[in-house]
């Protein structure tokens, strides 16, 4: 879902056409700002761009002349919508269906464009499964959904979001299947910069890569080692950051997205919890139950000191 950041802008990450009718869709990040009347994206979250980087693209929202579901026109491509400006189309493809309508009725808000409401239905929840979608069209006035089948290479190219890194597949392979996967950014260790890395959460322990097609992590942190995970409050200006805190670091991470944090913050905390409740850690010094003994001593235990120690008996 698009949020608003602390400006009031309206942001988030879009796959986006960038050359028209090129069937190639690129990750950007979106930034309508109503009051400044533009409508732009980046490459990244302009937060993690040197200053003064420019937009990739810049449109006046005076100039929106139509926002509309495109599905219908690119049936391949889910939760696709439009943008039609400066006689040109820019297609979108969102995250969801919530994600589409939230940006839709944004861009249409900012433009001030009045549309009709959709008479398409939405797919039933049991019918979302099909991995290619459904094409929904209008014939005779009724409502006429068809699957669209595609190939697994087909899918992974289309949605390069759907692709899995190899060490998660090997890991699915064997039954350990992630409980929680994407894209966040990441402030370094020791140079803080911040770099955006595909991030892997499974019960073994939140693993960062490169990229979604690394083989191996560049690092891993043992869900041992993992003490607290909390929204972060700190003075730093960024949107959606949370804390990842560590026997040894505290990991500053940035979601895409308000809903994107609560959902990291939520998975870590409960597998860590599940992993302290499976695997119980005894504190650093702690003496086991099993090992404590209360010393009695008998009335003769004087006879073991040193002679010079002993009292004098009555």
């Amino acid at each position: 879902m698009p949020y608003l950041d602390r400006r009031g802008r309206t942001c988030g990450f879009l796959d986006i056409e960038e050359k028209e009718r090129s069937g190639k869709f690129l990750r950007r990040y979106l930034l309508l700002d109503k009051a400044a009347g533009l409508l732009e994206y980046y490459m990244d979250n302009p937060l993690n761009l040197p200053d003064g980087t420019e937009p990739v693209c810049q449109i006046n929202v005076s100039y929106i002349q139509n926002v509309f579901d495109a599905r219908k026109q690119r049936p391949k491509i889910e939760f696709c919508f439009a943008i039609l400006a400066n006689s040109r189309h820019y297609f979108m493809q969102a995250n969801d269906e919530n994600d589409m309508d939230g940006w839709v009725d944004s861009i249409n808000n900012a433009s001030k464009i009045t549309v009709p409401k959709k008479n398409v239905q939405r797919v039933p929840k049991q019918e979302e499964e099909c991995p290619g979608g459904y094409r929904a069209e209008i014939v005779g006035g009724m409502v006429v959904k068809t699957p669209i089948e595609m190939s697994d290479s087909d899918s992974e190219a289309e949605n390069g979001r759907s692709r899995v890194s190899p060490s998660t597949r090997k890991k699915q392979a064997l039954g350990l299947k992630p409980v929680k996967t994407g894209f966040c950014v990441k402030q370094g260790a020791v140079v803080k910069n911040w770099k955006r890395r595909y991030f892997v959460l499974d019960h073994e322990g939140l693993s960062y890569y490169k990229s979604n097609t690394d083989t191996d992590p560049i690092k891993m942190i043992s869900l041992l080692d993992i003490l607290h995970v909390k929204s972060y409050t700190g003075d730093l200006p960024r949107d959606n950051l949370f804390e990842v805190i560590t026997t040894n670091r505290t990991f500053l991470v940035q979601a895409d997205s308000p809903e994107e944090m609560r959902a990291w913050i939520q998975a870590v905390t409960d597998t860590v919890n599940s992993f302290r409740k499976e695997c119980p850690i005894q504190r650093k010094g702690s003496i086991p139950e099993s090992r404590r003994r209360t010393r009695h001593h008998s009335p003769d235990s004087r006879q073991t000191l040193p002679r010079h120690l002993r009292g004098t008996q009555v």
